[in-house]
């Protein structure tokens, strides 16, 4: 951490009090994507509040994304964190990725997550990811820790120890029309070390669990604020998002 007395850490929390989530441009801090569907948007519902809402076309893999605008954090600064609230109106026949992941928005038109994941094999398409997986084609409907690093996977199955832990979060997924609230730290490790992640989630009833692994994710990965949401049959999936925030130290150079 910098010596520049109790400003130590940047913190940044969204409201959508103004119009930031959009196409890349000036004043956008929330860029967005999606193959046939409806961007994410500031939307406000009288139990909800304000909050911004994204729905996927009704195509088996297509997806709709949020991401920070550039790729800002990397495990050598010290200290990065990501969380959010999401919510979906179905928890059925989806997957969604939250985290870290080395590319503003995956490439090409119906691209799809970082990782997914298929009974209990995991499928990473991006060569840098670090986050929350849940998917429905997996034996678990659970969410799972999960990362890639330099298109090496953190495990062959969602079955396998990583340092005699499970990747998997029993007992924590999304609830329909509920609020979800996760976060994804990275720590720096040192020269020669792959980040330490910090996976914390909580659900509308009190049930939360946290997760930490020495991963594989290289230090110097620049990496950018990552949400995907992929439907996985011919049905549409509606996805809110409420307080999306980053942290990310201030380096001592």
């Amino acid at each position: 951490m910098a010596n520049v007395g109790s400003k130590g850490i940047v913190r940044y929390e969204e409201t959508f009090a103004t119009p930031t989530v959009g196409a890349a441009g000036a004043g956008i801090a929330w860029v967005v994507s999606n193959d046939s569907g409806t961007d994410f948007a500031r939307a406000v519902n009288t139990s909800r509040g304000l909050h911004i809402t994204g729905v996927t076309g009704a195509t088996a893999g297509n997806m709709t994304e949020l991401c920070g605008d550039t790729l800002m954090f990397t495990g050598q600064t010290g200290h990065s964190s990501v969380e959010l609230l999401v919510q979906f109106d179905v928890v059925t026949n989806l997957a969604f990725n939250f985290g870290f992941n080395d590319e503003v928005l995956e490439t090409g038109g119906s691209a799809s997550l970082p990782m997914e994941l298929t009974t209990t094999a995991w499928a990473s398409n991006s060569a840098n990811f670090l986050g929350f997986a849940f998917d429905t084609a997996a034996d678990n409907d659970d969410l799972h820790c999960c990362w890639v690093a330099s298109n090496v996977d953190c495990a062959t199955t969602s079955a396998t120890l990583v340092e005699g832990k499970s990747l998997r979060m029993s007992g924590i997924a999304p609830t329909a029309d509920k609020w979800l609230y996760l976060k994804v730290e990275m720590q720096d490790r040192g020269s020669g070390n792959g980040v330490r992640a910090t996976f914390m989630a909580a659900d509308h009833a009190g049930r939360s669990a946290e997760k930490v692994f020495n991963t594989t994710v290289a230090r110097t990965t620049p990496m950018c604020f990552y949400f995907g949401l992929e439907a996985r049959t011919t049905s549409a999936r509606n996805c809110r998002i409420k307080c999306p925030a980053w942290e990310q130290t201030i380096e001592t150079v």
